[in-house]
């Protein structure tokens, strides 16, 4: 800058009091700013570009999707298991005993071998999303009409929800589309119409016939929201009643468990008594419960309605009180 004296402004200041008579603000008279000349865009390109991409090895690809999975090809393992659980039956055993027997003393000292497979970790969520939104278009362009139809969409359905992840994995929008689906192909909630011959059955029958048997607590489910149902206590997370105990003396098996609850209960051994299904109400039931309704039939746990796997139950019989027939069906105590 110029080191000369600033003269007076041409405009009188009129300001009373004291002060500096001969301040210059030079900013007041500089043209209006100019705009941003680079594009928001094109700076996170040059951010990229400076920061560098962060790229994932094969090392972390691995970790991420290989799975080891057991190798069916080990058939001499295989072989030997199977005789060892046939054997186990056998000496009195039952088949969920002659298994814990086995991850005990494994078959050959070993355990069976297993393979590397890249598997996506969100493969069956996936497919399960998709095959429900497929199966939703179908019934939407009138391909649900006959009963062919309508009886292979319930089979298909079936097929989807035979495993526990594919109902702990359904979105509320997914379960609103099968709502869409049910009023167009009636998802049964009786058992037999899903060829469920059994009505009280345990563990080793649900995971032969779980796909069939989720489809009826759905259907079950949904039968219950047309009449009114307490979301907060029985939903689609919520599916299963238990009534394996009174809450205040009222048996309506609410709150209801989840999938994963109700197969823990299925599971269960010594010391705890295990859960069993009694498909007509969609609920679980005690072993007690279990014994005493297999009282009121003359061949007890031998009639067809029961699928029991565990030969050591006997049935619990009531002094005084008349068997009835075997085609009666008592409720839940």
């Amino acid at each position: 800058m110029e080191n000369n004296r600033v003269a007076r402004q041409s405009i009188k200041n009129t300001r009373s009091g004291i002060g500096n008579y001969t301040i210059i603000r030079p900013g007041a008279k500089r043209t209006s700013g100019v705009g941003r000349s680079v594009a928001f865009s094109r700076l996170s390109v040059i951010d990229s570009e400076n920061a560098g991409v962060v790229e994932l090895g094969e090392k972390t690809l691995s970790k991420l999707f290989e799975v080891n999975v057991p190798d069916i090809t080990d058939v001499t393992w295989l072989a030997e298991k199977a005789r060892l659980l046939a054997k186990y039956q056998a000496e009195g055993m039952t088949r969920s005993e002659a298994e814990r027997e086995i991850k005990i003393n494994k078959p050959l000292g070993r355990a069976q071998r297993t393979i590397t497979k890249k598997r996506n970790i969100a493969e069956s969520n996936l497919s399960v999303s998709n095959k429900i939104a497929e199966l939703k278009e179908e019934v939407d362009q009138g391909r649900a009409e006959s009963r062919a139809d309508q009886a292979m969409l319930v089979r298909e359905l079936s097929r989807i929800f035979g495993s526990i992840r594919s109902m702990q994995t359904i979105s509320s929008a997914e379960f609103n589309n099968l709502r869409r689906i049910s009023e167009r192909v009636n998802i049964p909630s009786s058992r037999t119409i899903l060829g469920l011959n059994a009505r009280y059955v345990d563990k080793d029958y649900y995971d032969s016939n779980s796909g069939a048997i989720h489809l009826l607590l759905i259907g079950k489910l949904l039968e219950a929201e047309k009449k009114g149902v307490n979301y907060d206590k029985y939903n689609m997370n919520l599916i299963v009643r238990d009534y394996s105990k009174s809450v205040r003396g009222v048996h309506d098996g609410l709150p209801a468990k989840s999938i994963s609850s109700m197969y823990s209960a299925l599971s269960r051994g010594f010391p705890r008594d295990p859960r069993y299904l009694d498909l007509d109400s969609g609920g679980l039931i005690s072993q007690g419960q279990l014994r005493t309704l297999a009282g009121y039939y003359p061949d007890g746990f031998a009639n067809p309605i029961f699928s029991i796997a565990d030969t050591t139950l006997t049935p619990i019989t009531r002094p005084g009180t008349s068997t009835t027939s075997s085609t009666s069906r008592p409720s839940v105590p």
